[in-house]
């Protein structure tokens, strides 16, 4: 089997959710020994479930499951109150895709290329004549290498 190299993208997200599984685990260890297992038991709990994310996102990424999509930002949505960044409307060959975005800090630009790491399998729905991604594995800036 032939090793391939893992986009940085998904080498921060697979890092994140291992690095959040090791905290949880260390911040449950000491819970359990200065209080009761009641109390520590949540970060138990949050160590397994992160680490089951990143070996899973490791393993599909190491499979090769993953599409990377590069387009244009075409218009970025936000949301009444905050006008926080809501969802991008990007042109991605030809066609317009709709993209809600998560827990981004970073606010993409309009007319800036981006590319979203996408499962192979995830799926992509019609919403108002254009096509409507729910979720990505992650989101960079720029083309990729």
């Amino acid at each position: 089997m032939e090793r391939t190299q893992i986009p940085l993208p998904l080498q921060a997200q697979i890092l994140m959710r291992l690095a959040l599984a090791v905290c949880s685990l260390i911040a449950g260890n000491v819970l359990l020994v200065f209080f009761t297992v009641t109390i520590a038991a949540p970060f138990f709990l949050l160590a397994l479930l992160a680490a089951i994310s990143g070996g899973y996102l490791y393993l599909l990424v190491s499979r090769g499951h993953y599409l990377i999509l590069i387009g244009t930002v075409l218009n970025v949505e936000r949301t009444a109150i905050l006008h926080r960044p809501k969802a991008i409307l990007i042109e991605v060959e030809g066609k317009a895709l709709r993209v809600v975005l998560r827990s981004r800090h970073r606010i993409p630009s309009v007319g800036g290329q981006i590319s979203l790491y996408v499962q192979d399998s995830a799926p992509i729905c019609e919403w108002r004549g254009m096509h409507l991604l729910r979720t990505y594995l992650a989101v960079s800036a720029g083309k990729s290498t």
